[in-house]
């Protein structure tokens, strides 16, 4: 087994049986894995926003609004088919519920960005491990695309 991190921002790949693709410590952020059972083929991203606020030269996978285009785009380059792909999200919580952020619960923000960008590009939810108030890891598993999301206490497939 070969662990891939995908860090804050981060958008990977993999066609490796071997990789496991995992972002950590999702508080807020949320991350989105899309797989394709035919290609064998996966990718992950790490989302901290939900919208870019300005034409910045950021990384793709910051914004919600950036980082589905740019995972699907990878996985076509990768000879995957759009028809095929499978996606899974996790995170959007709100760990400090007693902090209140002036624009809001950017964990839920999060959750509707990366909802409304697959929802845009005809991608459907195949599972799901989202809000609460603590912070979960995620694992996409390229040879089998099983995912799965651990917390503190307990892990399960989704």
């Amino acid at each position: 087994m070969n662990l891939v991190p995908v860090g804050f921002c981060e958008v990977k790949f993999s066609k490796d049986d071997e990789a496991v693709l995992v972002a950590y410590s999702l508080g807020s952020c949320v991350a989105v894995a899309l797989w394709d059972p035919e290609c064998r083929a996966g990718g992950m991203a790490h989302v901290f926003l939900p919208h870019k606020l300005r034409d910045t030269d950021e990384p793709l996978g910051k914004y919600g609004e950036t980082a589905i285009p740019c995972l699907i785009s990878g996985l076509l380059d990768m000879g995957c088919k759009k028809e095929n792909l499978r996606a899974w999200i996790a995170g959007g919580a709100n760990v400090i519920p007693s902090l209140v952020s002036p624009v809001g619960d950017i964990g839920a923000m999060n959750v509707r960005a990366v909802r409304e960008a697959l929802r845009k590009e005809g991608i459907r939810v195949a599972g799901e491990h989202l809000g609460g108030n603590y912070s979960r890891t995620m694992r996409l598993y390229i040879s089998s695309g099983k995912v799965t999301v651990s917390t503190d206490e307990v892990a399960a497939e989704i």
